[in-house]
């Protein structure tokens, strides 16, 4: 299945021919009613953004007066693309990649929290390795720039480990990753499921070190939306977090039902998505209000972790400048929702 892949960190760059890599799955390239205003959702194959499938598939979308087409787009530079020049109007990311694309001026705005990593990622690593501290002058195996190499980074600068006190390999994938320690190339490797308890499961001497079950708030999705569009259109930014809340409950009513729409949508297979569930943990209305500090005198959970990425990324030299929080979010959205 595929998890999210490896982003090169370009400047921001449109091209028209960025939709070329997408393809529609969503059935609905025509025939959109004149009633429903319609949008375009950008989206990779992971569970995390299986809703999507759910709200369209049970008609949320047109509950909030949308028509949506909910676009694959697996590489992360067309995906972007298609947002700068809006031959999509919302799209996914994580909270560290957001961290380095706003920062490169990309123009759009963070309006909702999707889901947490909730165990689907984590270091294997060899049973003498027992706790992060004990990473040091280890070789572990990451892949370069991804959400994993965020991972990795935050966990040793929590120990106060310079990431030169490590013996990184990088390689393409997680997958590559896995292999590696599998190997006996590395002690420690940073992946995601199913590697995790593939790689334990091969390797005797393996273990799984720590996962983003016992890390939370590092590994996240987010939903994007060009800023212009939102601006322009607020009925259907609203309309689109109102779906996705929808789609959430649906979830917990109709977990079977709910768990066969979303591997339609992905495509699959029923295992899989049983399977991958397990370590996705969904936002709805009451995680995203603690998120984005709505209560009185809260604080925002993203404003602090946006910075921490920033900090993060600017320590491996794959940001330059920083920027505030609140430049590139817009909570009123949220604030105005009713669920």
């Amino acid at each position: 299945m595929q998890r999210r892949k490896f982003l090169k960190y370009s400047a921001i760059a449109g091209t028209t021919s960025a939709i070329a890599s997408c393809r529609d799955i969503s059935g609905t390239s025509s025939g959109v009613s004149n009633s429903l205003q319609p949008i375009k959702i950008a989206i990779l194959t992971w569970i995390g953004y299986g809703p999507f499938f759910i709200a369209k598939e049970q008609n949320l979308f047109a509950k909030h007066g949308l028509e949506a087409e909910i676009l694959k787009i697996e590489d992360a530079a067309p995906r972007r693309s298609a947002l700068v020049n809006q031959q999509v109007q919302f799209s996914i990311t994580t909270l560290d990649w957001f961290a380095i694309e706003a920062s490169q001026g990309l123009p759009a705005t963070c309006i909702l929290k999707l889901n947490d990593s909730y165990g689907a990622d984590g270091i294997v690593a060899s049973k003498d390795i027992t706790s992060i501290a004990d990473l040091q002058n280890q070789s572990i195996a990451v892949e370069q720039g991804s959400p994993s190499h965020f991972f990795l980074l935050s966990l040793l600068k929590q120990e106060n480990i310079s990431p030169e006190d490590v013996q990184t390999l990088f390689v393409p994938t997680a997958g590559d990753a896995a292999a590696a320690f599998t190997a006996g190339r590395t002690k420690a490797a940073v992946t995601w499921e199913p590697y995790l308890t593939t790689t334990t499961k091969q390797s005797p001497n393996a273990h799984t070190l720590v996962t983003s079950r016992e890390q939370p708030g590092l590994l996240l999705d987010l939903l994007l939306v060009h800023s212009d569009y939102a601006k322009a259109n607020p009925d259907a930014v609203s309309g689109v977090i109102k779906a996705w809340f929808d789609a959430v409950e649906f979830w917990r009513k109709n977990p079977a039902q709910a768990n066969s729409i979303m591997a339609k949508g992905l495509g699959v297979s029923q295992q899989e998505i049983s399977e991958m569930v397990q370590g996705c943990r969904y936002a709805d209305y009451a995680e995203n209000a603690t998120y984005f500090g709505l209560q009185e005198n809260a604080s925002s959970l993203f404003a602090k972790g946006f910075a921490q990425a920033q900090e993060v990324w600017k320590e491996a030299n794959l940001v330059t400048k920083t920027i505030p929080a609140n430049s590139v979010t817009d909570v009123s959205f949220l604030k105005e929702t009713t669920v």
